[in-house]
This record gives C-alpha cells, structure tokens and sequence, in this order.
C-alpha cells in the first residue's frame, strides 16, 4: 500500500478539474486507480471495473452519515440534525433488505400509467418554455430550460400548489447542496440552510400527505400515501422518499439537459446526425448520460476492511465510486473521449446499476428525449453564443453541470 510520502495528490476541486475532470481522471485511473485522497479523507475508484463491483458490494453500505459528520469538520453535529433525520431515511442511504422493501413501496409511484400521464406534461411544458425565448434568437438553456422543466415537472407530479412550488424548489437544491459531497465553501452557511430546508421541506410534505390521506388524486404524493396506507405503514418516512425523487429527478437532469447541449454543439457532425435521424433519439440520450454524467460521483461506507486492486481499504472508510470516470475507460468503451450517438452496446453507469439503480431513470429518459427533440425540431440552427462564453459549475464532487450555457438559434 503507498505510503502518503509516494502516493500521488490528485486536486479535484481544481477549477480546471471541475470544468472538465476527464483528463484528471484518466491520470488517476492510469497512476492511482484506487487512490486515498489526504485532503478529502476518502478513497476514490476511477476503472469502469472497480466501480461496477463496488455499485454491487455488499459490504459498502449506501449509509453515508459518516460522509456528512466528516464534511461538517470541527462543527456540532447538532447543526444538522434535521438535514441528517431526512436523509437517513432515504432509500438511496440504506441496504437491503430495507432497501429492497422501501424499493417496492417507491415503485408505486411510478406506475406505466403514471407516466404516460406525465408524458404530455412534459411536452407542454417544454413547449411553454421555448414558447417564451422563440422570438429572442438566443437563450439560456439553463436559466431559461434546464432548471425551471424538471422543477415544474416535479412540482406538477407532486401535486404541490403553485404558492409552495419555488419554495420546494429552494429547500430540495439546499438539501441537495450538502448532500452533494460540497467543496471549498462556507460549510456552516451551507449546513445551516440544508438543516433549515429540511424542517420547512418535512412539514410541507406531511400537510400534503395529510390532505391526500383525506382527498386522494393521481399525483405522485397520492399514489405512494395510498400504497402506504394499504401496507399499513407510517407515514414518517414518505418525507425522505419524496427529497429523493425530488433531487434525483430535479438536480441530474437540471444537469444532463446543458451537458448534453454542449457536448452536441462541440460535436456538429453529431448533432447533424441526430437531426436527420430523429430515430437515434433513445441512443444518443444513452451517449450523452455517459459522455458528460450529471451525477460523477456516488458515496460508500466501507462497512468492513476490503481490497480493492490490491489496496486495503479499512472499515469505517468512505469510497467514492466515479461513475464518471468509469464511463470513459478505455478498457470498457472505444474511443470514450468522443461522442458517438449511435454507440452500441452502452452498459455506462449514469444511472448506477446494482440495487440503487435510478429509480427515476425512466422518468429521465422520457424527459431527456422530449426535450432535446422538441428542441431540435424548433431550433434547428443551434449554436454557441459566442458573445457570451458557456460557465460550467464549480461546487461538488456528485453534481457536474452548468452555472450558465447561452446559445443562438
């Protein structure tokens, strides 16, 4: 095992590193592909085969309270004893078999009905928004798409009043924040607004759940209180549940929606390709997730001392798994550095195989490819802004996207 006097320092909140972490990574996956981090506290796995192992090794516990108590450093951890009640009792933090039970309850919430309903949401809203910038000639994809369709989406599949919605929106992004694995910030300022956002986020949800256990509807928070209320169960946990969807499905595709853009705009003859093959949608949604993944980091606890690569990893330690190194191993995918829409097969690991795989994943890709097909069809001419360069996000390890993408149609 190297000692910390041989073993090489990796700098992943470099501003570099975050805009674009590829080349870091294969540097890690070729010197250090299971690496202790000094300044992190926490091993880090960057081949595709490691990773994969890891997302199925039961003895990595999904259990990340560790994580949180060493992010905090030297502060109380009563500072976030709300945040921590919330999120320990999400399902993408447990292990089977409780996560396989929770797995099935969540699985009610998203029945084949469900999201055909959805569907047409989602195309209206796209629609509405696009509606507004059409005559500009230029847009943010950020500001003006990616953010404000998957919070509506959620919002309306919640069934939550329009007066509730930006609030919800705000708590969920704050809880996530922390969540997110933060760097290089004022950790108690960020603590603080995660802990805050979790009181407000728990209450609205239980007075929701309160008014659908008296008016049950076809929204997601009905349909879950219902598949609750049959098994019995107390509602206590519903909350957590709902944080989950809510930052899976809102914060990763807040994300994939401008990585995917910038990553066709920088390969023209891909996004011609999709253009005159509206057919590769589903194909190229699979190659954009793994060209340039929102979520580039997932976090383990080592529930026990293993070896991985002939390094010994003790117990208690975190272990975070790079899905987005992983994705663009050379070993695993040709030419992993390109984009090609019409690579097959694509096992990438966007949406994390194994037992925690993405329960929205479905959602996503309905989502994804309404989207960018509805963008293409009326804005065919699509473009950097070259007066106004793209700012891609420098704030965590576990969401990789973009402060701002302006573009011209």
């Amino acid at each position: 095992m190297a000692t910390s006097v041989d073993r090489p320092a990796f700098d992943l909140f470099a501003p570099e590193a975050l805009a674009n972490p590829y080349l870091l990574y294969k540097q890690m996956r070729e010197i250090d592909p299971v690496h202790y981090s000094e300044s992190l506290g926490y091993w880090l796995l960057t081949r595709y085969q490691d990773v994969e192992a890891a997302l199925k090794d039961e003895r990595l516990s999904a259990d990340r309270t560790a994580l949180f108590i060493h992010q905090i450093g030297d502060l109380d951890v009563s500072l976030i004893q709300n945040f921590l009640r919330l999120i320990k009792g999400m399902m993408i933090e447990k292990d089977p078999p409780e996560h396989s039970r929770m797995r099935k309850l969540a699985n009610q919430g998203f029945t084949t009905r469900a999201l055909e309903s959805w569907r047409v949401i989602i195309q209206q809203t796209t629609d509405r928004l696009l509606d507004q910038v059409q005559h500009q000639a230029y847009m943010d994809i950020v500001a003006d798409l990616s953010v404000p369709l998957p919070a509506l989406m959620i919002a309306e599949i919640f069934g939550v009043p329009e007066g509730d919605r930006a609030n919800l929106i705000e708590w969920a992004t704050d809880i996530g924040t922390l969540w997110g694995a933060p760097g290089g910030q004022n950790m108690e300022e960020l603590a603080r607004k995660a802990d805050y956002a979790a009181i407000q986020f728990t209450q609205l949800i239980q007075q929701l759940i309160e008014q659908r256990c008296r008016q049950p509807g076809s929204d997601m928070i009905s349909l879950l209180t219902m598949a609750y209320k049959a098994q019995g169960l107390d509602f206590e946990e519903l909350p957590s549940l709902c944080i989950l969807i809510l930052n899976a499905g809102h914060l990763t595709t807040t994300d994939l929606i401008p990585n995917g853009v910038a990553a066709l705009l920088h390969h023209p003859e891909q996004l011609q390709k999709l253009k005159d093959h509206p057919e590769l949608m589903s194909v190229a949604i699979e190659e954009l997730t793994r060209y340039d993944t929102p979520a580039p980091f997932v976090f383990r606890i080592a529930k026990e001392a293993i070896v991985i690569a002939d390094k010994m990893i003790p117990a208690g330690s975190v272990v975070a798994l790079g899905l987005g190194a992983a994705n663009h191993d050379p070993i695993k995918f040709a030419n992993p550095d390109r984009l090609d829409i019409t690579r097959s097969p694509n096992e990438h690991l966007g949406f994390g195989p194994g037992v925690h795989f993405c329960l929205g994943a479905v959602l996503a890709r309905m989502e994804l490819a309404i989207c960018f097909a509805t963008l293409l069809k009326r804005m065919p001419n699509l473009q950097f802004d070259p007066q106004q360069p793209a700012i891609p996000r420098h704030t965590s390890l576990v969401f990789k996207g973009f402060e701002t993408l302006p573009i011209r149609f």
